[in-house]
């Protein structure tokens, strides 16, 4: 190269090397200025790593939703990968300062890349398709010109590559490599001011991410701690996911709000917080900025958090912004009632304990003793007062009973507090866990089964910050254990709705299913099932106000539900039930319901296999 050349390109270099790093300066800036809320290095790195190399360098998450746009994806991902030594080597050719570009090692190397080009080029001209003529719904009714942009930097790439071994000499040769040269370095001007600086943010963000969905830690209430009150208070995660956001929309396409026709889009929530950052609207409400209305339309459902291939996480963003809220008094009415509720009765209800008493010497139960008794059985506020739960729970006391399990209930129990938690009343679940806490520490419980995902969620999960070790397992799990090696005789078919507490937090999707095959059923499928279920509507508080917007979640699900012919639709969650009945009165639609405990109990006595263990 001559030297005029040398001293252009180095301009170039050094002019976007600026370019690059004014602009990841102001980003990172942002970012320390957020409150340290990064888990670096915790006992959960290993975990973390293993992530990393699922999801970065496999693309596993990318794949497994949409896996021909994610097989095109990772075709450029591995061509990048394979590119980067050969860009550095042109690059310090360029610049006069090392030049092994003649090297025979330098020439095996770049036929070695020739299929990567070859895949690369096919992988980004299928995703410039999908982007530009498919459209996905998700995608946006707009067209990105910076995706076609950087989609046609990335085929110029390719090409000016591939015809490198054409021209190797020559006029065409330095027109070649300064095309190639220059694409280069319009990526580093355009990179960290795109979608695509997700290039670089991906790895971290994947890494960060929580071991377990939708983690939302307590709030520090000593320190006067009131959540996401203003986008300045966000933390550095949460500043990191919008950053990194590539706008794919796959959260968008499970979001049952969004599906259902209402506002709330949590493709939205990401970046509309990214553009109030780059505007330095610090000092603005959150809930101003992402909408006060869309963020109670979310049912915490986490199909947005569990969909995203870079790390993202959508509910600490969603229950911060809610905090925020709170604290100011704007929670709607509704749930300023369920929160009344809560103080004066410890349930969600409002109602009086001795109903709850009642249904506990109905039921026949003991009082939990450590001495005599194996399991806790956890009632929760669905249990103690809400008549159609209480016979699933009275199946569940008779397969105990059956198989020898010696168990009891708390004297009196509280709301786990989970509504509070999910909604953002933040003081309001820590004054409920310390509660059942101390209550557990006296009666020196060790294990608990309930029947509730959401209450399940809160005592295995939310529990442990405040030093909580007892086993925590729901009934479809302890149950399919319990009855292994039995069968009852039939071909019912039947639809099992998957709770999302209980499916997508939990991962308990195959021992439901073992049940009902093992107890006389054959499950027909909905469309939405096993680790990613379609909501019912009722998680985020919206089991007491689901917004009116376009068609409510619970027909939708149930719609699908119905759908698949089945006559007979099982669940395994109190607010799931409630939901779906409520939406078959309202419309007339032709279901039946079972609790899979009342279904497995009323088939236990046709059972094979072995004699049952009783007490």
């Amino acid at each position: 190269m001559h030297t005029a050349e040398t001293w252009i390109f180095r301009i170039l270099v050094f002019g976007s090397l600026a370019a690059f790093a004014a602009q990841v300066c102001v980003r990172a800036r942002l970012v320390m200025r957020a409150r340290d809320n990064l888990r670096v290095a915790d006992a959960e790195t290993g975990l973390r790593l293993r992530r990393v190399l699922a999801e970065v360098v496999f693309q596993s998450r990318t794949i497994s939703g949409r896996p021909l746009v994610g097989l095109a994806h990772l075709a450029v991902f591995w061509g990048f990968a394979a590119f980067a030594l050969y860009t550095l080597v042109e690059i310090l050719a360029g610049l006069g300062l090392a030049d092994w570009t003649g090297s025979r090692a330098f020439r095996l190397y770049s036929l070695a890349l020739a299929p990567f080009a070859l895949l690369v080029a096919a992988g980004i001209t299928a995703l410039i398709v999908r982007r530009v003529a498919v459209r996905p719904a998700a995608l946006g009714d707009r067209v990105s010109i910076e995706s076609v942009v950087i989609g046609g930097f990335i085929l110029t790439l390719m090409v000016t590559f591939l015809l490198g071994f054409a021209v190797e000499d020559g006029a065409a040769a330095r027109v070649n490599w300064w095309v190639h040269a220059l694409v280069i370095l319009g990526f580093l001007v355009l990179i960290p001011g795109s979608k695509h600086l997700h290039l670089l943010l991906s790895p971290l963000t994947v890494y960060l991410r929580s071991p377990g969905l939708g983690t939302v830690p307590n709030l520090d209430l000593e320190a006067e701690d009131v959540g996401l009150e203003t986008l300045g208070d966000a933390g550095r995660k949460q500043v990191i996911d919008a950053f990194t956001c590539v706008e794919c929309g796959r959260c968008l396409d499970d979001c049952p709000a969004r599906a259902t026709g209402k506002a709330l889009d949590p493709k939205a929530l990401v970046l509309r917080t990214e553009n109030a950052l780059l505007a330095r609207r610090l000092d603005a409400k959150l809930g101003d900025v992402l909408g006060t209305a869309e963020l109670w339309q979310c049912t915490t459902c986490g199909a947005c958090e569990a969909a995203c291939p870079l790390g993202v996480e959508h509910l600490p963003l969603v229950i911060g912004a809610r905090r925020g809220l709170v604290s100011n008094g704007e929670a709607p009415d509704a749930l300023a009632a369920v929160y009344n509720h809560l103080d004066r009765r410890g349930n969600i209800w409002g109602l009086p304990v001795d109903l709850r008493q009642k249904f506990v010497q109905s039921a026949g139960l003991e009082i939990f003793d450590a001495s005599r008794h194996e399991y806790l059985v956890w009632l929760g506020c669905a249990g103690a007062f809400e008549a159609d739960f209480q016979k699933s729970l009275r199946a569940l006391f008779d397969i105990l009973r059956a198989f020898g399990v010696t168990f009891g209930v708390l004297a009196r129990e509280r709301c786990t507090g989970d509504v509070a938690k999910r909604t953002g009343n933040d003081y309001q679940f820590q004054e409920l866990a310390r509660a059942n806490l101390e209550a557990f520490a006296e009666a020196g419980v060790t294990r608990i089964l309930t029947s509730c995902p959401h209450c399940l969620r809160t005592l295995d999960v939310d529990y442990r910050g405040f030093g909580f070790a007892a086993e925590v397992v729901h009934s479809a799990a302890f149950v399919a254990g319990l009855t292994r090696g039995l069968h009852a005789a039939g071909d019912e078919p039947v639809v099992y709705h998957d709770p999302c507490y209980l499916a997508r937090y939990a991962g308990v999707t195959d021992a439901p299913r073992d049940l009902l095959a093992r107890f006389g059923a054959t499950p027909v499928e909905p469309e939405r099932h096993g680790a990613n279920p379609f909501c019912c509507g009722a998680g985020g508080g919206l089991l007491f106000e689901e917004r009116e917007d376009g068609t409510r979640i619970s027909q939708a699900r149930l719609d699908q539900l119905v759908r698949t012919g089945a006559p007979l639709v099982v669940t395994a969650c109190p607010f799931c039930a409630i939901m779906l009945k409520g939406a078959q009165a309202s419309s007339g639609a032709r279901a039946e319901f079972a609790d899979l405990m009342a279904f497995v109990n009323g088939r236990l006595d046709r059972a094979t296999g072995g004699p049952l263990r009783c007490p």
